[in-house]
């Protein structure tokens, strides 16, 4: 008989973490845009996704660069296949022997080991995205996005900040105001 799951109270009692339940990343999500380099095509893979990340809360400014490669090595895999689709896998070659006389030679098109090495590096780069159906669960979603137009949290740092140069500001208007009264006071006794 295994042993019994600790509960949520035992965990932070230990400072562990239950098994299968996935914490946030302290990241927060934000979506990149492709670079000005990227094709017509590639800008539509990279947007299509950031838009699949970013439904997952698994999205970053820092995962640019990998969405990238990856568009790049799709476009590269696209081209290949679109050559092994016009010429077949086996392709027609003309040779030289060593009397110079000119021989066909059927060969595997060279497009298909791009095909094959462009497939492999794209697993790979879906396996880092957590893209796969195996690895989505092991990426850790991003913290919420910022509301920019929204308060900061009283209780945050910056909440705490401002809350505090408010009250600073009133103590100090509070402090303007009596020196007021106390001169018009003076000006009524002087007359």
């Amino acid at each position: 008989m295994g042993r019994q799951e600790k509960s949520a109270f035992e965990h932070a009692l230990t400072g562990t973490a239950p098994k299968g339940v996935h914490i946030e990343s302290s990241i927060s999500a934000s979506l990149p845009r492709p670079p000005k380099f990227l094709s017509k095509e590639a800008k539509k893979k990279f947007r299509g996704l950031v838009k699949q990340l970013a439904a997952r809360r698994a999205v970053t400014q820092g995962d640019t660069d990998l969405i990238t490669i990856y568009c790049r090595t799709f476009m590269r895999w696209l081209q290949a296949s679109e050559s092994l689709d016009s010429a077949g896998l086996i392709v027609s070659y003309e040779r030289l022997d060593k009397e110079g006389k000119v021989h066909n030679v059927e060969r595997p098109n060279i497009s298909l080991k791009i095909a094959e090495s462009t497939e492999r590096q794209m697993l790979a780069y879906l396996v880092k995205l957590g893209l796969t159906p195996k690895d989505r669960e092991h990426v850790r979603p991003t913290a919420p996005a910022e509301d920019k137009k929204a308060p900061p949290d009283p209780e945050s740092r910056e909440g705490l900040a401002l809350e505090a140069a408010r009250i600073e500001e009133q103590i100090a208007s509070a402090e303007e105001e009596p020196e007021e009264e106390e001169q018009h006071v003076d000006d009524e006794e002087q007359a």
